[in-house]
């Protein structure tokens, strides 16, 4: 305990500081580690992207939002829009947790999904066609016990599938009190699973003329399926799983169709499940799984090359920080484009930022490609690169001699790069790029590829700041084998405090956060091992989304 005798010396003190002129705050979104083309919040903690809507030329992402502090507390639905899925425009928040500001919520918004009803399937809008509602369907948890408006009654800490409505684009909610929670609880024989059943993600099945819903009934690692003609009344219809990665909960499902290299004769059904913990092989906590199947409106049935031994999966991202990621809807029936949460629930309470706490990636267009006889999710960085990229530096380098380094000097902070090289014929050794590094690159996060294990690695071990979880400073694999023609190609986007490569074709991704001091803006190529030939390096600098 402090000494009482200390607190009238400390009252003085704290007068006089309040007397001094106050630093000056730093300019809003250039805070130290502050991404520059990643979103963010102006404030606050952020979580799960929620909600991801694509209606009249408008991109909407809501998200998992604290409106009172960086912590993960008071959860409500953030609200952002875009043009361009590259600059956006924060919106008012969406809903807010029942009881906030204040000691006694009841009621706090986890995450979900929205659709567009156009033909006013659930009665919200006014009938005339003129004003269809967006309907977004979210997991209430409910604090304490407590007998709701709708008359039904809920225990502390129940997790139950909620509706509400907007009529004016998403800029202001109303939530059914009078039928909500739609959806209670799990059936028979699952009801005791009332605390971890979560995650609703809607969306329209036109060969069937059904609302299509997804629920996580997260500790049996199962999928409950239900359909409904108005987004009110759900029958179940099936369950998946469990199948695959199980080390953790499941969370966050997505379900939807891709054809296969570009073929639409030949659809697949790609689930997508969040884990946490139990994430990719080398991680500690989250991360996201798929499985191909066919779904015919009812069940969803996996392929058999898609399942795996218990423990195994095909990882979306192999890194440590891409998380419940999720679809947008509103978007062409084979175009899809996913966002994930750039961090982890091993630390994502801990990391050194404090007005605002976590970001969402890059978003992503997904495709279905064969490659080396099997079909595999590819991913590709959707953005709009010409507004916020400088033309491209290119360097080609015939060889680079074994255990070298090439200075490339300053880069910056943010940026875009393309590189290439032959993978020839080399045994244990490595090449690869160092960025966000200081100058005697005693700082730097290390990004290549292992041409004996054909793994493409992030070592964030002196990537700067790890000190707030032990297991930070790591190094992260994925597979990826060599092109046809030899070749290995990664493209990497760095921003203030994260890194996101691609590895080939887009069928491998590694995402993870770093944490670099101030003056980290130097690069080299390394070579260890062995002589790398045919090297093409392209990079470009990424100018700020928030001018």
């Amino acid at each position: 305990m402090r000494p009482r005798t200390l607190l009238p010396s400390i009252s003085i003190f704290s007068a006089a500081l309040a007397l001094q002129p106050a630093s000056p705050a730093p300019t809003p979104y250039t805070e130290p580690y502050r991404p520059q083309y990643h979103f963010t919040p102006a404030r606050n903690w952020i979580n799960d992207p929620n909600g991801l809507l694509y209606l009249n030329g408008t991109y909407h992402m809501f998200y998992q939002y604290n409106p009172g502090g960086v912590a993960h507390e008071a959860m409500s639905w953030g609200h952002a829009t875009s043009q361009d899925l590259t600059h956006w425009d924060e919106r008012p928040v969406a809903l807010t947790a029942r009881g906030f500001p204040g000691k006694n919520i009841s009621e706090q918004f986890f995450s979900g999904s929205a659709v567009y009803d156009v033909d006013n399937s659930s009665g919200y809008g006014n009938g005339t066609g003129t004003d269809a509602p967006m309907v977004a369907m979210y997991t209430s948890f409910y604090v304490y016990g407590q007998t709701l408006p709708s008359g039904k009654k809920v225990r502390a800490n129940q997790q139950s599938q909620s509706l509400a409505y907007s009529l004016d684009s998403g800029e202001t909610w109303t939530t059914d009190d009078a039928a909500n929670p739609i959806l209670l609880q799990p059936p028979h024989p699952y009801e005791s699973q009332y605390k971890e059943w979560r995650d609703p993600n809607v969306f329209w099945h036109a060969p069937t003329n059904k609302w299509i819903l997804t629920t996580a009934l997260s500790d049996l690692h199962k999928l409950l399926i239900y359909t409904s003609t108005d987004l009110k009344n759900w029958t179940l219809a099936s369950e998946f799983g469990p199948y695959n990665a199980v080390g953790g909960v499941w969370e966050c499902p997505n379900l939807f169709p891709l054809p296969v290299d570009n073929d639409e004769s030949n659809v697949k059904w790609v689930a997508i499940i969040g884990l946490n913990p139990g994430g990719p092989p080398g991680t500690v906590g989250s991360g996201n799984q798929y499985i191909l199947g066919q779904f015919n409106g009812t069940h969803f049935l996996p392929d058999a090359e898609s399942l795996h031994g218990q423990g195994e999966a095909n990882w979306l991202d192999h890194g440590p920080d891409f998380y419940a990621a999720l679809v947008y809807n509103g978007l062409p029936e084979f175009q899809r484009t996913v966002v994930a949460w750039m961090s982890n629930w091993q630390y994502a309470e801990k990391v050194p930022t404090t007005v605002w706490r976590n970001a969402m990636t890059i978003p992503r267009r997904l495709g279905l490609k064969t490659i080396n006889g099997k079909v595999l999710v590819v991913q590709e960085p959707e953005a709009n690169w010409a507004a916020i990229t400088s033309k491209p530096q290119t360097t080609r380098i015939s060889s680079l001699p074994a255990n070298s380094t090439r200075n490339l000097g300053s880069l910056g902070k943010t940026l875009a790069a393309n590189l290439t090289f032959s993978a020839g014929e080399q045994n244990g050794s490595s090449f690869g790029i160092s960025l966000l590094a200081t100058q005697n690159f005693t700082t730097q996060t290390l990004i290549g590829y292992d041409f004996a294990t054909q793994h493409i690695f992030v070592d964030r071990r002196a990537s700067g700041n790890t000190s707030f979880d032990e297991t930070f400073a790591s190094v992260y694999r994925a597979p990826l084998e060599p092109a046809d023609d030899g070749t290995v190609t990664l493209r990497i986007f760095a921003d203030w405090s994260s890194v996101e490569v691609f590895g080939g074709q887009g069928e491998t991704t590694l995402t993870a956060q770093v944490f670099p001091p101030e003056g980290a803006t130097h690069a080299r190529l390394f070579a260890n091992g062995a002589e790398v030939e045919d090297v093409l390096l392209s990079v470009s600098k990424v100018g700020s989304i928030w001018n």
